[in-house]
């Protein structure tokens, strides 16, 4: 298991081939500066350090003095340069299951905490980015690379010219952002909050010639396979959020949970247990964590918070509660009630 974010070797070797190639610049010396080991590219699936890969964007453009550089790098890219989800994006039936394979897989290129999303409207599929964590955000290099290789991958795919009809970049608008004009060929908002890329949704769902069932299926099972050697500490949080979110709607079962994150059933059931837990040990614990929070804030009914934790109707909750904790809801709510009582006692004879 890795114990740090990590990302793909293919992508600084494809760095190291644009200094080389495009620049006449020996990328030896950069690669040793920030300790990444060009045997390391040999191997198939091999990764670097996310923080490595991020000091060599930072010294790769510093030394070209391009700050196009990242485009470089992104007109270099093909399929197979992305490992197991290269081959199963050339596997899609369109670009609109390409699109969720990348959601799907997204931790082949990197592990760093990304949030990459398929959203859909009547006209439109959206692919949604976003960092919540401010010092994970790549390199603007690094993403400009992304933003091409993403487009070349549409057009190997659909064996024709592709562009989306919308495009929010989180960058402010420069003398350098008519490459991005030249790119996406449509409107372009910037400094938004999140990246969208939107693409028309006839388009997206249109048949594509290379689609092969059989080689989709084996394809996504290794990239299963894969992701599972990579760290997946955070499966457990991420199922917890989801559970948390689907509850009120009563559908927070374990095939929901892994279609949001992107994963087969068994896939996260392997990642769960290799984590020492299951999908019911973690709903009991995220149902009763809600529970035990909301009786003793005492804002709401049973009967409302029967409804929040998902249960059908109020004895259900009720019985699943005594199972966790012993004793009833109501029991519960009297004896929270009674310390606080106590401890707000206690805290008027410290004062007086």
């Amino acid at each position: 298991m890795l114990c740090e974010y990590s990302t793909l070797a293919n992508v600084p070797r494809l760095l190291a081939e644009t200094l080389r190639d495009d620049y006449a610049t020996d990328p030896a010396p950069l690669l040793a500066k920030v300790g990444i080991d060009a045997a390391t590219f040999l191997r198939p699936g091999a990764r670097v350090p996310y923080r490595k890969m991020c000091e060599l964007w930072a010294l790769a453009v510093d030394t070209t003095q391009d700050p196009l550089f990242g485009f470089r790098v992104g007109e270099r890219s093909r399929p197979t340069d992305f490992y197991v989800l290269g081959h199963s994006w050339m596997a899609s039936a369109t670009l609109s299951d390409a699109f969720e394979r990348l959601c799907r897989f997204v931790a082949v290129l990197s592990t760093e905490e990304t949030e990459i999303t398929l959203q859909r409207d009547e006209d439109a599929v959206v692919i949604v980015e976003s960092f919540p964590n401010a010092a994970l955000v790549p390199h603007k290099a690094a993403s400009d690379a992304g933003y091409v290789a993403l487009i070349r991958l549409c057009e190997a795919i659909a064996r024709r010219p592709v562009h989306p009809v919308g495009v929010e970049l989180v960058v402010a608008e420069d003398e350098s952002s008519i490459e991005y004009d030249r790119l996406f060929r449509c409107p372009i908002v910037y400094e938004a909050e999140v990246e969208k890329l939107y693409f028309a949704l006839a388009d997206a769902e249109q048949p594509l010639p290379g689609s092969v069932p059989e080689i989709l299926d084996a394809s996504d099972q290794i990239a299963d396979r894969y992701l599972e050697t990579l760290d997946m500490s955070t499966v457990s949080a991420d199922v917890r959020k989801q559970i948390i979110q689907l509850l009120p709607s009563g559908r927070a079962d374990q095939s929901t949970v892994a279609d949001k994150l992107y994963r087969s059933r068994a896939t996260l059931q392997r990642q769960l247990h290799a984590e020492g837990t299951n999908y019911r040990q973690i709903l009991d614990s995220t149902r009763r964590g809600l529970a035990e929070r909301y009786l003793r804030a005492g804002e709401l009914t049973q009967a409302e918070i029967s409804f929040l934790m998902g249960f059908a109707d109020q004895s259900n909750f009720a019985k699943a509660f005594k199972r966790w904790v012993g004793v009833t809801p109501g029991e519960y709510q009297k004896i929270s009630e009674t310390g606080q009582r106590e401890q707000a006692d206690g805290q008027t004879i410290a004062s007086d």
